[in-house]
């Protein structure tokens, strides 16, 4: 079973979602040093406040999730803040080293489920440390990873077996990358060839892709997600033979489209 979250401070949408069967509604506070990190990339940074977690906390069934800000002074009233507002999960961003993971567990203290992001490449260098401590999910987030990476495309860490190995050092902990969007949706890299991926790893959790919202445009929600699952379904039903193949596949079509974004760069250098 995956589990998908969604970043939405709207209610009318975050009560669909949960109709449909979203799992968690996410909250986003990250704001710190973001606009300078990402500037020359196309990402996006959300202000969200405590006032919408506690709207959202109170009148969701389903957990609403706090990303609050990178370690630093903040966190611990962040975390405080989060939790005192309704936060049933928190997610911390940009960790570098295990021991800043560490002391954000100790600040929730098991008043709430927890999410790791993995997105800088000190703690890719780290992961066996980060694997042994008592998170409930980690994410690796590619926008900041390839940031971190001083790359230009998203995709190459997946291309370069990088979130492959995250993901077989994590075995056994619920780890997701990626993004969820409806099924036959996805650009430039198709959506169902990242799900086949996702099920490959033994992923356990996603979150919406922000094109999302587009796609879905008047579409049944409910529908759509319940597709998802059932693509999902499948995918986890595979064989060997056509694992293996649909793998084959992802890998031709991201080297198609890093030759076709970057035809001037070397192989195996990050894009």
């Amino acid at each position: 079973m995956i589990k998908f979250f969604l970043f939405t401070t709207d209610l009318p949408l975050a009560l669909e979602a949960e109709a449909a069967g979203i799992d968690s509604i996410v909250v986003d506070w990250e704001s710190q040093g973001k606009a300078d990190r990402q500037r020359g990339y196309d990402l996006e940074t959300n202000r969200d406040s405590p006032e919408d977690v506690s709207g959202l906390a109170k009148a969701l069934r389903i957990p609403v999730t706090v990303r609050v800000n990178r370690p630093g002074p903040q966190l611990r009233d962040e975390v405080a803040c989060a939790l005192d507002n309704g936060g049933q999960i928190l997610m911390l961003p940009l960790a570098e080293h295990p021991d800043e993971a560490s002391h954000f567990l100790d600040l929730v203290a098991g008043r709430a489920e927890t999410i790791i992001q993995i997105e800088t490449q000190l703690l890719v260098e780290r992961l066996t440390r980060l694997k042994v401590l008592a998170w409930d999910y980690t994410y690796i987030g590619l926008n900041d990873l390839m940031v971190s990476r001083g790359g230009k495309w998203i995709w190459h860490a997946v291309l370069d077996g990088t979130v492959e190995h995250i993901c077989r050092t994590m075995a056994g902990r619920p780890v997701g990358f990626g993004g969820v969007t409806i099924v036959g949706g996805g650009h430039p890299v198709r959506f169902t060839l990242l799900l086949h991926e996702m099920a490959r790893l033994g992923c356990g959790l996603s979150m919406m892709r922000r094109t999302f919202k587009g796609e879905i445009q008047d579409r049944d929600l409910a529908a759509e997600v319940q597709a998802v699952r059932t693509f999902w379904d499948a995918s986890c039903r595979r064989g060997p033979e056509a694992v293996a193949s649909d793998h084959d596949r992802l890998m031709a079509e991201l080297r198609r489209l890093e030759e076709e974004l970057y035809p001037d760069v070397e192989p195996g250098i990050t894009r």
